[in-house]
């Protein structure tokens, strides 16, 4: 298909989704703009609708001037704020049409303007989200840092004047959705930490994405019990593992419910099979799939179809199954999407295009295709206008919090996120693990590059070593060198960098290089004894070491 960037999102069409990020500078350069001096608001914060941003603001502002009463910055509602004065306006360029800004409709629900003009500072953006964004990109260029969540992991600088000259206009690279999330979930305060991070590395999604394994309106128990028949026929006989997809009342039975979902006022609906395998091999499917004689391959049915082409049976069930609902909502609620996985026994692209408002998630795993990626993402991205990557970062029981990183590293990183921004993903939702103690630097370095794909990495660890430990930046660096690489050796000549470790179970050598991890963090103690903040951190990677003396122990147990 054409124009598979073109996302009608929220109302706005997004015309930037394949653009990294941007930076738009005055000519001769911006003026600097005083926010305070000598520990007191110069300018008032004018706030619109978006009212959470410009809290958040006036918060953060007030803790790096260290100001309150009579001094502190203040919000004020748009409707009491004399337009003529000076201020940080904070909201939508409706809101505030006194900055003239050309094709902003391309900045799309997440871009955002900041920008100073005529001695004040515009933060604007079309949607909320944008308008947060720019909120916490002016926060950083102050100083502002959330390298993990909690506030340990909070920086905030001190400083009596405030002045800035930020021009930008930035979009994401990936505008559909940048996600990180936990595959086992969280505590309520995990939780809220997460999203507090999510929302501060300006992570998000133009709509929320809703692509689970789903049932599409069968009750699996019950249904079986009555009607066999709409159930997977597996070797011969009827299970309750999947829907037949083929067959009319299970299609009738999902349009009904993703009708009822969308006059619920879903913005997107899944109709990802159940996960696992047992898809349906009934004549109905093979009719449906314009096949006669299949074969296993990768653990599916393949078939080819009289003029050759080899084709997925399943995928062929699956995805017009999927077009058949993508188009009875469209008719009543022509902006509802339908998510689908391309996943497991249906990661083979279809001989069809898909319904334009088919929101498809490639799966970078369990991939039953003879496809390369590169080669799936092609053939899909040519049936689809609407394309996502699902990407696994750490999955418990791949890697039990162990602290190899995996596709964490800097340069996996940017390889893979570059490679799928230029193979047309709009979208990366990725499964992780409350599990900062050996992941969160890749957690860091991944929010950054969702955001903009081409970022440099190095001044983003460089950043990382010297503002979250201060002076014991080197000693953590060696520390990070152990399991990362020499990719985050950014702080100079470093004569004892460490050999890359593998740290995996049963690994003999995994007792040496953590006996080596506890010197790091020991010299990390002891260079900040005077440092409370950067202790603290230090302290909690401490705490992960243990965790791995105990994983150790716990090991050596049961192999004796």
């Amino acid at each position: 298909m054409q124009n598979r960037h073109l996302l009608f999102l929220a109302g706005v069409f997004s015309l930037a989704a394949s653009t990294s990020i941007t930076a738009e500078s005055v000519a001769d350069g911006p003026a600097d703009v005083i926010l305070a001096k000598d520990g007191r608001a110069a300018l008032p914060i004018v706030a619109g609708e978006a009212a959470q941003p410009a809290e958040e603001l006036r918060r953060y502002l007030n803790r790096i001037i260290g100001a309150d009463g009579d001094f502190a910055f203040e919000v004020v509602p748009r409707a009491e704020h004399d337009r003529r004065r000076a201020a940080i306006f904070v909201g939508t360029f409706e809101e505030f049409p006194q900055l003239a800004v050309n094709d902003f409709a391309s900045l799309g629900s997440e871009g955002f303007i900041v920008r100073p003009q005529a001695g004040s500072v515009f933060l604007l953006a079309n949607r909320e989200r944008g308008v947060s964004h720019a909120v916490m990109t002016l926060l950083k260029h102050l100083g502002c840092r959330w390298y993990f969540p909690g506030e340990t992991w909070e920086v905030v600088p001190s400083r009596k004047n405030l002045r800035i000259a930020l021009d930008v206009r930035e979009v994401p690279s990936f505008p559909t959705q940048r996600r990180i999330w936990y595959g086992y979930g969280a505590y309520a305060q995990n939780k809220q930490e997460w999203e507090d991070w999510m929302r501060r590395n300006r992570m998000g999604a133009a709509v929320p994405i809703s692509i689970g394994h789903a049932w599409a309106g069968l009750k699996s128990e019950a249904d079986f019990k009555t009607h066999p028949e709409y159930f997977a026929l597996v070797d011969g006989k009827r299970l309750p593992t999947k829907p037949c997809y083929s067959h009319p009342d299970v299609i009738a039975r999902a349009i009904a419910a993703a009708k009822r979902r969308a006059e619920e006022g879903a913005g997107m609906i899944s109709m990802t099979p159940p996960d696992g395998l047992g898809y349906c091999e009934c004549d109905r499917c093979l009719k449906t799939a314009k096949v006669r004689e299949t074969f296993q391959e990768h653990r599916s049915l393949f078939g080819k179809q009289p003029d050759g082409r080899l084709v997925n049976v399943t995928s062929e069930t699956v995805f017009q199954f999927v077009n058949q609902v993508a188009a009875a909502v469209a008719e009543g609620h022509p902006r509802t999407l339908i998510g689908c996985y391309a996943y497991s026994a249906y990661s083979h692209p279809p001989s069809f295009d898909l319904h334009k408002n088919v929101y498809l998630q490639t799966t970078t795993a369990y991939r039953r295709t003879p496809l390369t990626l590169q080669q799936q993402l092609a053939a899909y991205g040519a049936k689809t206008e609407q394309l996502g990557i699902r990407e696994y970062y750490s999955v418990y029981q791949w890697d039990w919090d162990y602290p190899d990183p995996g596709k964490l590293t800097p340069d996996a990183l940017r390889r893979d996120l570059k490679f799928f921004h230029d193979h047309g993903v709009t979208a990366v939702n990725a499964e992780a693990s409350c599990n900062w103690g050996p992941r969160g630097l890749g957690y860091y370095l991944a929010a950054n590059l969702m955001w903009n794909v081409n970022a440099e990495t190095d001044p983003l660890v460089r950043d990382f070593l010297r503002t979250a430990f201060g002076p014991a930046a080197p000693a953590m660096q060696r520390y990070f060198a152990r399991w990362y690489g020499e990719e985050v050796a950014v702080l100079g000549d470093v004569e004892d960098l460490p050999a890359k470790a593998t740290y995996r179970m049963k690994n003999t050598h995994n007792l040496r290089a953590l006996i080596d991890a506890y010197a790091d963090l020991d010299e990390a103690v002891h260079l900040t004894n005077n440092h409370p903040a950067e202790r603290a951190r230090v302290d909690q990677f401490r705490m992960y070491a243990h965790y791995l003396l105990l994983r150790y122990k716990l090991q050596l147990a049961t192999e004796g």
